[in-house]
């Protein structure tokens, strides 16, 4: 239980990081130009909710089957970027191999796709039996690490 804690705090400060979520971040109704720009780059959405802290980035959260995506809309409805959560069977087998070979002591817990426009990037969460680590890599397994964690 303790892992899965840990591994969803990693998540989520990851997650918070990005300027969409900043401090004021509220709920909001969509404009049709949104609803209509959201449905034709995801026809399968559900569970939609969308938020802005600042009228000008929208984010829409959504399930599209079994995964959880989020997708950044400017206000014309033009898509910005997505994010979704994915499995490590998911990532390409470059990004995969080379974490392995790299971290071999570290097990996976968590993934997360960013695509914006031309560009994918993974943030993969690495737990070890001391700390957790991200590490973010391109489609072609160039790795950095982007945060140390020490375990409590």
């Amino acid at each position: 239980m303790k892992k899965m804690f840990l591994t969803l705090c990693v998540a989520a400060a990851l997650m918070c990081g990005h300027t969409a979520w900043a401090a004021h971040v509220t709920e909001t109704e969509a404009t049709a130009r949104l609803k209509t720009a959201l449905s034709q780059s995801f026809a399968n959405a559900t569970h939609v909710r969308w938020y802005t802290d600042d009228q000008k980035v929208f984010t829409a959260k959504f399930l599209v089957g079994e995964t959880q995506v989020s997708a950044y809309f400017d206000a014309d409805g033009n898509l910005l970027s997505t994010r979704r959560y994915i499995t490590e069977e998911q990532l390409p087998l470059a990004v995969v191999t080379k974490v392995k070979k790299r971290y071999p002591t570290h097990a996976i817990r968590s993934t997360v796709e960013l695509d914006s426009g031309n560009t994918t990037t993974y943030y993969i969460t690495l737990e070890a039996e001391s700390s957790w680590m991200v590490v973010k890599s391109d489609s072609n397994g160039q790795l950095s690490v982007y945060q140390r964690l020490k375990k409590a």
